[in-house]
């Protein structure tokens, strides 16, 4: 629980934004353990690695509604449940998705020290919607 265990999941977030910017799906899981949960803010629900790595690569393909996007974290917190596990929350920002020109989400981020390195077991994504009391 040193200031370099929290900057390095802080480099989580970053490297998968600059991943998301890239429209790498393979680079978007590099810190997901194998059985990884994510849910994404549409509600998407995929219970390990792979099947996130599917799911971005449809959301970034040719087609999909975030091929020309770009994300970013200007937010981050993190805490440490024990020395081995932290949780992460952030505030995202999404510029160009197809569907939406800009949206803004809070995220939770559950990562787990294995042998020696950060890794992501679980992630919850949110949107953040104008208009609705908060």
């Amino acid at each position: 629980m040193t200031k370099a265990d929290e900057e390095a999941i802080r480099e989580i977030e970053l490297r998968f934004n600059q991943a998301w910017g890239r429209h790498d799906p393979d680079a978007m899981v590099e810190s997901l353990v194998d059985d990884a949960q994510v849910v994404t803010v549409n509600g998407a629900w995929t219970k390990t690695r792979d099947g996130f790595r599917d799911l971005m690569r449809r959301l970034h393909g040719a087609n999909g509604p975030f091929r020309s996007s770009t994300r970013e974290t200007p937010e981050m917190h993190v805490r440490f449940l024990a020395p081995d596990v932290a949780v992460m929350h952030s505030r995202f920002h999404i510029y160009g998705d197809v569907d939406e020109s800009e949206r803004t989400s809070i995220g939770t981020r559950v990562v787990r020290k294995l042998d020696g390195r950060w890794r992501t077991v679980a992630v919850q994504n949110t949107d953040v919607r104008s208009g609705r009391r908060h």
